[in-house]
Order: C-alpha cells, then sequence, then structure tokens
C-alpha cells in the first residue's frame, strides 16, 4: 500500500503502540501527528520520525485529553487545518487503567478521568475532525477496543465500562456513515501485549510471554489498505487480523 504523505493522528503518542505505530508509519512516508500531553516525551518521537520524502511534515499536539472540551477539540482541528488539507486517519489509542478496585471502593474523580480520556475524548475528537477526515480519498478511523470490552469483570471498573462504551460507539459511527460518508470505521481489540498498561495491570505476568507492539504494526496497517475498503465487519481480534493479513 502507498501510505506516501498519508496524514495520520495517533492520540498516546509517546509511549507504547502509538509510539510505535508513529514510527513505523512514518518510515512508510506518512505525516504523523502526535497527540500527547507529555511536552518533553512529544518532541523526542518527533525528533525519533524519519522524513524519508522531501514533503513530508510531522505535527505535534500538546492536549490532555482529560480536560478535552468542545473549544480544545475545535483548536485542535485549526491546528491540523493550517498544515494540511486532509486527514487520512485518527488512531485512537490514548487510554488510561484508571484502578484496580471494587466498583463500590472506585473514586468518582478517578472514574471520571478515565471516562474523559477512554471514551468522552475519542467521541469529541471523531464529531469534530469529521469534516476533514471526510476530504480524504480513503479516509479511516481506527478505535482500539479491549477483551474486557465483551464481557463485564471484577476489579476493572471504569476502564471496562470506557471500553464497552467504547465499542458502542464505533458500532453507531459505524452505522451512521456507511450509507452518507466514505470514512470506514473499525474497532480493533489488539490484544495482550508487551505495554506499560498491560504490566500495571498483570503486574505478576512474564512480560516476555506477550507480543510487542511492532507485532501489531501489520494489522494496523491492513486498516489504511484497499483491501479493507471491502469489508463488512467493523470489529477485528488480533489472532484473527493477524491470520488475514498474513494469507493475503
Amino acid at each position: 500500500m502507498d501510505l506516501t504523505n498519508k496524514t495520520i493522528l495517533i492520540t498516546g503518542a509517546t509511549d507504547g503502540i502509538g509510539k510505535v505505530l508513529a514510527e513505523e508509519f512514518s518510515k512508510l512516508g506518512s505525516n504523523i501527528i502526535l497527540l500527547g500531553k507529555n511536552s518533553s516525551k512529544l518532541d523526542k518521537v518527533y525528533d525519533q520520525l524519519e522524513n524519508s520524502f522531501d514533503s513530508q511534515k510531522h505535527l505535534i499536539l500538546e492536549a490532555d485529553l482529560s480536560l478535552l472540551n468542545n473549544e480544545s477539540a475545535h483548536e485542535i482541528l485549526r491546528a491540523i487545518s493550517n498544515e494540511y488539507d486532509a486527514l487520512d486517519g485518527i488512531i485512537h489509542n490514548a487510554a488510561i487503567l484508571g484502578t484496580m478496585t471494587p466498583l463500590e471502593d472506585y473514586e468518582l474523580s478517578k472514574w471520571d478521568e478515565v471516562l474523559n480520556i477512554n471514551l468522552r475524548a475519542p467521541f469529541l475528537l471523531t464529531k469534530t475532525l469529521k469534516s476533514i477526515v471526510e476530504n480524504s480519498t480513503m479516509p479511516r478511523i481506527i478505535f482500539t477496543s479491549s477483551g474486557v470490552a465483551n464481557t463485564g469483570r471484577a476489579f476493572w471498573g471504569a476502564y471496562s465500562v470506557s471500553k464497552f462504551g467504547l465499542k458502542g460507539l464505533a458500532e453507531i459511527f459505524t452505522n451512521e456513515l456507511e450509507t452518507t460518508s466514505s470514512i470506514k470505521v473499525f474497532n480493533f481489540d489488539p490484544g495482550a501485549t508487551q505495554t506499560k498498561m498491560r504490566a500495571s495491570a498483570r503486574p505478576a505476568e512474564d512480560p516476555s510471554s506477550l507480543k510487542t507492539p511492532h507485532e501489531l504494526v501489520n494489522c494496523y496497517l491492513w486498516f489504511f489498505s484497499r483491501e479493507s475498503c471491502d469489508s463488512k465487519v467493523n470489529y477485528f481480534e488480533y489472532d484473527d487480523l493477524a491470520k488475514k493479513v498474513t494469507s493475503t
């Protein structure tokens, strides 16, 4: 696939899966918009992005998604519009785990923070940036799911609730846009992966038994392929999509 000069926004781009996707997509010629809240980490990732093509142009957006509102979302839209004519894709990767505790003990402030970052921000960004995404010839919006989005599990609290909500959000956007827009919406569960969040959730787990973020790259690339244009499926789990990618 040709990703030369494709412009892709990645939230949570300073660590883990988001950082790896930013680096690998930039090697293929994409313009990467890095969105995160830590300026020093953003600068570091920006410096690592490859500029293989003269016209390649990357952008840093410093934003705290827990505080995102209509005004700041439109500021993000203006910042992107000032630099690019179209946004070819959004990868909603940013998320926080919150606390692993019974619901009756869950602190409201932490509950709100998790829901704001994991669910409210993807809704606001998608809603606000839809107009510039539709300027793309092959637009994509990718939400990041989780195994705890399908069945409620004790102690996963706000994180699980946010992923249940995100799954529904992706399905609603898919249904609403399929006959009115060229945007393809996908919801992807990357499964158990070596990330800081996974280590926090399962501290006793051996990280060497898990796949690395680099093993996810081909799955994310498939979402931007022409083959994905014909997909009637909105939701993918890693094992199924990895087999699909390997066979093509």
